[in-house]
This record gives C-alpha cells, structure tokens and sequence, in this order.
C-alpha cells in the first residue's frame, strides 16, 4: 500500500557531494536558508542537509537557537523523524509502559508502529525512547518506512531474509559482528544509499549516528520514496543473489540458454572427480572489469585496481569440495578432471583479508603444493575466480552428476 507524503515536501531532493563519512549533501531551498543554528555555519559538511530537513519540519533546533549536530540520535527522535515524513493518518496505541500518552514522541511512537516502521516485538514492554539509535536499527526503520511506501521494499526485505544464498558485501557478513536477523535490512539500506559503509568498508552496526548525519540520510530517504526498489542497481544485485545466487544477469549482458536453464539449477548440486572427490557450485558473483571494478560486489572481490581492468567479466566462484585422500589447492587445481572450473584462479589477498572469506591463499604452501588444502570427508567451501568474454556469442555452460546444467549466451 502506498502512503501519502505531508504537503509539506514540495521541494525536490537533489544529492550532491559526498563526505568522508560518505553520506550526500542535499541542496537547501530559500526556506531554509533563512535559518541560522548558533553550531551550524553555512560551510558545516552537513549544513545544507540540517536546513533543507529543518525547512520542511522534519527535524527542529533547541530553543537556544542550537542544532547539536554531533548530539546522537534517540529512538523517541528518529520516531519522530520518520513519521513527519507521512501524512499522519495512522495510528496505534501503544502499549510500551515507558512511552505514556504525556511522552512527547507518543504520538510518532504510535504512527511508526501503526506504518510497521517500528515492530513492538522487538522491544517487549519497554521502547527505552531515550536510548541512543544504533545502525543496524536506523537501517531497519529505514528499510520498514520505505516498505511502507511501495510495497515492493518489503518484497526484497523478505527475499534476503528468507534466503540461504543471501550475500551482503561487508565485512561482518564473513567475520561476525551483525545479527543475521538485521541483514535484510542492512542490504537495503546499502542498496538503496540510505546508508554506506565507512573507509575500511566495515557497517558497524552497533556504532551510534549523529543529528547532522541523520538530517543527510533524512534527504535521502524523501527521495528514495518516490522511487522503485528497481531504480537502484544494487539492490537488484542484493535481490537476484538472493534469489539465484547469482548476479549475472543484473550485471553482464549474458540472458539464459533456455528458460530455467541459470546457475540456480545446479547450485550444490554434486559433480564428481574421478579420483580426488566430489565439488559443487555454492554462489556465482560476477563484478564488471571491462573498465575499472564496479558492481554491488566489486570491493567485496577486487583490490579495486586498474590490475582488474581487463576488459572481461570477472566470476567470483564459491564452490565446495569434498574430498577423498588429502590434496593440496594446487593438486585439485592441475587435476585434468576439474570439469567446468578448469582455469579457477586465487583470489586477491586484499580483499580476501578485509572481507573474511576464505580462499586457498592461506599459506605459501598450500599455493605451491606443498600443504594439505583439503581434509578428507570435509566440506571444503572456499572461492576462486575465472573470467568470462564480452563478445556476442559467448557461452557459458556446466553440468553436475544429475544432469542438472546451466548455460548462458551473449545475444
């Protein structure tokens, strides 16, 4: 069900530059610029979002004539936020003991939970409105308030959630440190540019947000509004992976062979080596290294250097092996029967080290052959790469021991 914006949001959000704490800059209207906060000058990284979110209502100064921008943000504000961006037509009681109908936010508390911004379950009895907003929770109101809008955000929030195949690129999806509940969510708001990552490319999902910061992602979130989950190219990645467990067809101009004839067919699904094992398809990321990295996935893989500019399509390939007798990586490699991965290569150290997943560059020895990779009757998981051509005509085409195939073709 799509909601209603206030009257109020008549002017158009326009993204402009971006900061160090990657977040975009939104053009103030002549409204806002007759406002003038004591601690946000004209040239503060933020000030032109703080006014514009100032200007149309959704966010207010102290009545020392002060902003606070480096102040955090509470659950009771960012309720408040984010229900002034509806047309306040929905409501709820609460049943939070901590939240009474004389609490300021009680009426936003109620028209987040009624929007199903804000789910009761999450918090029991007790909301805690003070308690200062972490990320992963500012990406999940964020996630619930677009669903609310276009219901299809709810369809992409339910394909990661209710997937095995669901990959987010950052660090903590391989290392830890995220709830696997909130990834969905986290996806999402990546997806969309709500949010981002910070310069070593880690969420922090328990990391506090400030007022300057949630004025910019504020901006971002009234236009993201009038727009389809479909307009954002990383959220299709997020969503075919999910779905598939691969992005090629967001990514490469590749289409499938024949209907049902994609990578899904035969993800996990057993190919047999003759004498060392068995090994199976898990996910395939392809990143576009035509020109230089991009894609949903590229720091995920690359080291982002012209190195990758190969004027190819680069495959990441997470496969799983099992194996018979103790190898080395390079004795699976050279083995003439590696069947449709003839030619895996090792992946970047890199990118490998910041993101957590494992590949064989773990030792010299395991590379030269010297070192035992493989563990006899473990499921070995761990990702290579190959390429793929560009040109019209090009094929890619596999089997597993069922008769299960892909196959794929440039038209």
């Amino acid at each position: 069900m799509y909601m209603k914006f206030k009257k109020l949001f008549k002017t158009t959000v326009v993204a402009l530059s971006v900061t160090a704490m990657s977040l975009g800059l939104v053009g103030a209207n002549a409204e806002a610029a007759n406002q003038n906060f004591k601690d946000v000058p004209k040239t503060h990284w933020a000030g032109s979002a703080i006014y514009e979110t100032v200007s149309k209502g959704m966010v207010t100064g102290y009545s020392d004539n002060t902003f606070r921008p480096s102040n955090n943000v509470t659950r009771a504000e960012f309720a408040a936020f984010l229900s002034r961006a509806f047309d306040g037509a929905f409501e709820s009681n609460s049943t939070f003991s901590d939240v009474p109908s004389t609490h300021w936010a009680y009426p936003s508390v109620n028209e987040a939970i009624a929007l199903g911004i804000i789910d009761t379950k999450d918090y029991g009895k007790k909301f805690e409105p003070d308690k200062v907003m972490t990320r992963a929770e500012i990406a999940k109101w964020l996630s619930k308030g677009l669903a609310s809008s276009n219901i299809e955000y709810q369809n992409a929030i339910d394909e990661m959630a209710n997937s095995d195949l669901t990959i987010i690129p950052i660090p903590e999806f391989y290392k830890g440190g995220v709830n696997k509940a909130d990834l969905p969510y986290i996806g999402v708001a990546l997806g969309t540019g709500l949010l981002s990552g910070y310069t070593d490319e880690t969420f922090k999902p328990n990391d506090k947000t400030t007022r300057a910061e949630v004025s910019v992602i504020l901006t971002r979130f009234l236009s993201n509004m009038k727009k389809s989950p479909k307009d954002f190219n990383d959220l299709n990645e997020f969503r075919e992976v999910a779905l598939t467990g691969t992005n090629i067809l967001t990514v490469t101009n590749f289409k499938e062979m024949a209907e049902g004839q994609g990578f899904k067919e035969i993800l996990g699904k057993p190919y047999t080596y003759s004498t060392l094992g068995t090994g199976a398809i898990e996910h395939v990321i392809f990143v576009d290294t035509i020109g230089l990295p991009k894609g949903a996935y590229s720091k995920m893989f690359t080291a982002n250097s012209s190195k990758m500019k190969n004027g190819r399509y680069t495959t990441f390939i997470e496969y799983s092996f099992t194996t018979n007798q103790s190898i080395s990586y390079d004795q699976w490699l050279n083995s003439k029967s590696t069947g449709y991965f003839t030619g895996l290569q090792l992946m970047s150290s890199a990118p490998t080290a910041k993101y957590g997943y494992r590949t064989p560059l773990v030792s010299k020895s395991e590379v030269v052959g010297k070192g035992k990779f493989f563990k006899i009757g473990t499921k070995n998981v761990f990702w290579g790469y190959a390429g793929a051509g560009t040109a019209v005509g090009e094929r890619l085409i596999g089997y597993t021991d069922d008769g299960s195939s892909y196959g794929y073709i440039i038209k």
